[in-house]
């Protein structure tokens, strides 16, 4: 039964990625993308760690679980924290935070000595989401990563297209002086509605 059910949920998504290259690729993309581009970061940087800000229903970490031998998502809203708690019971790698990612973070940092791949979606965006102090705390969460030692991590920031048009998020340009005043050597690129921030090519 497992395995039908695995093949039907490839069949799935195989078939959402067809339909979203047959559009054009419009943004945002369909989830599974989204979990193939982390998926190629992770094994390119052979990356142990994965953080999320934003857990939401939980589908990236049950996509990513597999990737990584220890897992933190970050969410605010009391009712999904909650939902996140029960779905992740039995996943001893995966560790579930709750309060504000702009916060939160800061203490996850003191606890990862490997690098790590952070997957930045924490903002509001009404219906079941919480409101944080600030609808999108990307310059928090990108502090709190930055001010931490450089141990090659790598940073994947959703929702790309909503740079210097929702008046919630930085301009790109911002953005991008932002990171390379803390990582002048890093690599900032924008594929697929996702800013990459990576190390410097050896």
């Amino acid at each position: 039964m497992k395995k039908l059910l695995d093949w039907l949920k490839g069949s799935t998504q195989a078939d959402a990625v067809a339909e979203w290259e047959r559009r054009g690729r419009p943004v945002p993309p369909p989830h599974v993308v989204k979990q193939r581009v982390l998926r190629t970061y992770a094994e390119r940087y052979r990356l142990p760690i994965f953080v999320e800000t934003g857990t939401y229903r939980g589908d990236m970490v049950e996509a990513m679980k597999p990737l990584f031998h220890r897992i933190y998502s970050i969410e605010l809203s009391d009712v999904l924290f909650a939902e996140a708690q029960r779905r992740f019971r039995l996943d001893t790698h995966v560790e579930l935070i709750h309060g504000d990612s702009g916060k939160e973070l800061g203490r996850v940092m003191e606890r990862i000595h490997q690098p790590a791949l952070f997957w930045l979606d924490g903002h509001y965006s009404a219906g079941e989401t919480a409101r944080g102090e600030k609808d999108t705390p990307i310059f928090e969460e990108l502090d709190q990563i930055l001010r931490a030692p450089d141990l090659g991590h790598v940073i994947v920031i959703d929702d790309a297209r909503c740079l210097g048009t929702d008046p919630a998020y930085p301009t790109l340009p911002a953005l991008r002086e932002y990171v390379l005043s803390k990582r002048p050597h890093a690599r900032m690129v924008i594929e697929v509605d996702s800013v990459r921030i990576t190390p410097p090519e050896l």
